[in-house]
């Protein structure tokens, strides 16, 4: 398959012929010239998620046993508990969210990689090309982290309560689990990126999203760190004002955590995909890409 490119000319704002600067300088000229742009996908993606929202909101309840974050050694500190409704929900929203990621990563990348994109239709074309393997990701998303949610909570909170002499065994089983849980979820900063780029099947996708997620450990620790500090920096925020919390999570707080993420992995999937599939293009092989 041929390598296409759908828009190659420069988005507004950055000259066609630019010199490639930093990458540090460059994100926040993206940052600066994507703006009203990233606005825009805010709103939409946001949109998107709200049946994911609405129903995680109603399926977690805060136990009324805890009094004190001191107690958690007796129980968890939320319960999820979903009713028929919100069970409804969260099943409707599992067709919506994982091919609305897709579309929202589609135009993040065509924005670091400094193309033009139309946000609307581009969201949206992303969305319908990739909603099959969307709609299985989404599925698989819930599968796996209610798993691991029951399994740390059964480890930490619930296994030295009823066996306390496996105490040691708990606190290792558990701590086996926030590792699986992390490793999955740093492969999540690659896979909707591949998902979009090349036309694998989703378990080559995952395959690869796993490798990266190990093997380019230190630079998902620092996208992890930034992420935390945004939204530690959110959360100081939404005590200071609910209304300054409001806007800037609904104008661009998503948007801008996507870009840090979809800004820092490209480089990867560039190097050690992109550029070797392109390679082989020009030797007259046949490709596996698309970007369209």
């Amino acid at each position: 398959m041929k390598f296409i490119t759908k828009e190659s000319k420069p988005g507004p704002g950055i000259p066609e012929n630019a010199p490639e600067k930093r990458r540090f300088f460059l994100f926040f000229e993206i940052l600066g010239v994507k703006f009203t742009k990233l606005m825009q996908l805010n709103f939409i993606y946001l949109l998107c998620l709200t049946p994911l929202v609405v129903g995680l909101y109603f399926s977690f309840s805060l136990n009324p046993e805890i009094q004190e974050f001191s107690d958690l050694s007796r129980t968890a500190l939320f319960t999820f508990a979903p009713d028929y409704i919100s069970l409804i929900i969260l099943a409707v929203s599992m067709f919506i969210t994982g091919p609305a990621t897709a579309g929202f990563v589609f135009v993040l990348r065509n924005m670091q990689r400094r193309e033009h994109t139309w946000v609307f239709s581009d969201f949206f074309d992303q969305f319908k090309k990739n909603y099959k393997k969307g709609v299985i990701m989404s599925i698989f998303d819930t599968i796996i982290y209610l798993v691991l949610y029951i399994a740390f909570n059964f480890y930490m909170f619930y296994m030295p309560n009823i066996f306390p002499e496996m105490s040691m065994i708990s606190a290792l089983a558990s701590g086996v689990v926030a590792i699986i849980f992390f490793v999955y979820t740093w492969a999540h900063f690659y896979i909707y990126t591949m998902m979009v780029t090349f036309d694998l099947k989703l378990k080559h996708i995952l395959k690869n999203s796993i490798i990266f997620a190990l093997g380019k450990l230190p630079l998902n620790l620092l996208i992890t760190v930034i992420v935390a500090a945004v939204i530690i920096g959110m959360i100081y925020m939404l005590a200071w004002s609910i209304l300054a919390f409001s806007v800037v999570f609904a104008l661009i707080a998503v948007s801008l955590i996507g870009l840090i993420i979809v800004f820092s992995t490209y480089t990867t999937i560039d190097s050690l995909m992109l550029k070797r599939v392109q390679e082989k293009e020009k030797g007259g092989r046949v490709l596996n890409t698309r970007d369209e």
